[in-house]
């Protein structure tokens, strides 16, 4: 019961969001025990609830067998969160070459080709943002009417980079985790046992990172010089009532705006939510063995959780 209460007392409460395979009644089961302060059982079986909607349908049925759930997703949550719960409540047995076959599994999914892509297009975006600065520089910013040579088309390069860094980053960050899922579901047991990991799964590279930074921040500001803009011009446009009736493109300069404005702060909370998403799934697979800096097992195991939502302790 020691373990419990370390458990009940440290836990953090994250929310949990993303499970669509389940009825609104077990997700918001769900989310209530993640709020709270959980025992073993009831961690278990929010880790489980929370690994069966993360596993595709051919991992949940490789697993199933070691559970004796075979067809049966309901059966499935129990058995796996029973096998969580011996390991929260008990810890884990040491298993001969864990850690070493995670690390090979680790280094075989690190998707190498893509994250030298998304390198290439996130160096690609900075080129195009110093030779803007650049030109702006060297030209004469007084004459509103010209528009430097090439920054345009740099800025659409800009976007196009950090836009395809950002896919090219999470199509990497999905293979790798489908790929260390894939690894252990083969192994009876290991769901349960967690996933030793140098690099946590679901770990954003910068490419994502820096989109859904950048990307929000812009909608946000751009709304905002929209909208005055917008409402600037039309104003003007009614109180001087002259031949060039402007009112119509302020009025669409506004709702432009309020458009973009919206659309950013959605951006920042589904980002906010994503993150708490991705804790979640980090604490239900967490793995409750030691582990040392250089990837080998101690004689005698640390009590990692002192702090669920931490990663394994070194020696």
């Amino acid at each position: 019961m020691n373990r419990g209460r370390h458990l009940k007392r440290h836990q953090h409460r994250p929310a949990l969001e993303g499970l669509a395979r389940f009825s609104p009644r077990q997700a918001a089961r769900v989310r209530e025990l993640v709020r709270a302060d959980l025992l073993p059982e009831e961690r278990a079986l929010a880790d489980a609830t929370v690994l069966t909607a993360w596993l595709s349908p051919a991992q949940r049925a490789r697993y199933a067998p070691s559970l004796r759930a075979v067809d049966d997703p309901d059966e499935f949550v129990e058995r796996l969160a029973d096998e969580r719960r011996v390991v929260l409540e008990e810890g884990a047995d040491p298993v001969p070459g864990e850690v070493e076959e995670a690390a090979a599994a680790e280094r075989a999914a690190r998707q190498t080709p893509l994250r030298v892509l998304e390198a290439v297009l996130l160096a690609g975006a900075l080129a195009c943002f110093v030779a803007i600065v650049l030109l702006l520089e060297a030209s004469d910013l007084r004459n509103l009417d010209a528009t430097p040579a090439w920054v345009p088309e740099l800025a659409v390069g800009l976007v196009c980079c950090l836009v395809g860094a950002a896919v090219i980053g999470a199509v990497a960050t999905r293979r790798r985790d489908s790929a260390m899922l894939s690894w252990a579901v083969s192994r009876p047991g290991q769901l349960g046992r967690g996933i030793p990991l140098r690099r946590g799964l679901q770990a954003q590279s910068v490419g994502p990172a820096v989109l859904g930074s950048l990307g929000p921040a812009a909608l946000i500001g751009a709304g905002v010089l929209a909208m005055v803009a917008g409402a600037a011009l039309a104003l003007i446009s009614l109180m001087l009532r002259d031949d060039q009736d402007l009112t119509m493109p302020g009025v669409i300069a506004f709702v432009a705006g309020v458009i973009a404005f919206g659309v950013g702060v959605l951006l920042f909370y589904r980002r906010s939510r994503r993150l708490e998403t991705i804790i979640r799934r980090t604490q239900s697979l967490q793995w409750f063995g030691p582990l040392l800096e250089d990837g080998f097992t101690e004689d005698e195991p640390t009590d990692p959780v002192d702090d669920p939502g931490s990663p394994p302790r070194a020696g």
